[in-house]
């Protein structure tokens, strides 16, 4: 029997907090909405239910962890529970194994979205992707009111953060002022693998929403930015240097308060996060604005990937914006 999709929220006072171990084990799978077996990851949806409230949608993003340093010297002799033998050939002989538990070594990550809303499900559901082409009259008539039109509730986990009301152990970097900015960690990064490493800096001021806004007044703030950037995280993290960090913005971001992603050159394996038609280097960005044109952002042409599931998509759609041999 199929089950039927419960879209209520929970009473006032239920929401947001993190699920109780035994709302945790009672989750009820619904569908996999998307997976990747290149990262490692999956998209569950299902439901959790929170004391005597109705079952409420739930996503869970799934990852496997990577090797710790500490147990890979020991990955043979303790974590492996069994080897199971696959295939050989010649030398090369292909076993899968098991792990023992160890809550030292968790063997996966889950993000878990409670209440999850439609939006949610769309946004990590599996779907075509096309090519737009964003003129700036595109932007004015369409793009921005669509940005304007976001509740500001949808980033108010954002400046929880920066009122230090949320996550604020997890704070590497504070730039004080109306220019500052705080660095923290990325859920994405395992917070130990250097070569994975992934940070967020997330700027104070409120007045920059996305790369569209950025110009000639705004070069200072950007160098200062960037400088910053460069002097701490090696200080903080040995064995990094300046030159193998990669600063970045995307365009369209995924939440509209400007912010700068920070990433270890090696990391390579970022779904969608690096994809030429999404990340604009930090670097670039500067240069276009102080050698090319002080409103470079508000005259140029910007063409990006969006899912056919995002509400952008359909008003771009609309206004014959995706990419085509007349564009």
């Amino acid at each position: 029997m199929s089950q039927t999709i419960q879209t209520s929220i929970p009473s006032e006072g239920i929401f947001p907090r993190p699920p109780k171990d035994e709302e945790l084990l009672g989750f009820q799978f619904f569908k996999v909405l998307s997976e990747d077996p290149r990262t490692k990851t999956l998209n569950v949806l299902g439901f959790l239910q929170a004391d005597n409230e109705a079952p409420t949608h739930a996503i869970l993003l799934l990852e496997k962890t990577h090797f710790n340093n500490e147990e890979i010297s020991v990955l043979a002799r303790e974590r492996v529970e069994k080897w199971i033998s696959h295939e050989s050939n010649d030398i090369y002989h292909i076993y899968f194994g098991t792990t023992k538990n160890n809550e030292k070594w968790p063997d996966f990550k889950v993000t878990i979205i409670w209440p999850a809303t439609d939006m949610h499900i769309r946004k990590y559901s599996a779907q075509s992707r096309y090519l737009v082409a964003e003129t700036p009259k595109i932007y004015q008539d369409v793009v921005k009111s669509f940005i304007e039109a976001i509740p500001i509730s949808r980033i108010q986990w954002v400046y929880n953060i920066l009122a230090k009301d949320k996550e604020a152990e997890k704070i590497l970097l504070e730039s004080a002022g109306e220019d500052g900015f705080i660095v923290l960690p990325d859920m994405k990064w395992d917070g130990v693998t250097l070569e994975s490493l992934y940070l967020l800096a997330i700027v104070n001021r409120r007045d920059i929403h996305s790369l569209r806004d950025l110009n000639q007044n705004h070069l200072s703030f950007l160098k200062n930015l960037r400088r910053k950037i460069l002097d701490f995280i090696p200080a903080r993290f040995p064995g990094i240097r300046p030159d193998q960090l990669r600063l970045f913005v995307h365009y369209q971001p995924s939440y509209y308060h400007f912010h700068v992603h920070i990433t270890h050159i090696a990391q390579d394996s970022i779904p969608g996060g690096i994809a030429i038609e999404k990340a604009h280097l930090l670097d670039t960005i500067i240069d276009n604005i102080a050698n090319i044109a002080g409103d470079y952002y508000q005259r140029a042409t910007l063409t990006y990937a969006l899912g056919e599931n995002e509400p952008l998509f359909s008003l771009l759609n609309d206004v014959g914006a995706r990419v085509s041999p007349q564009t």
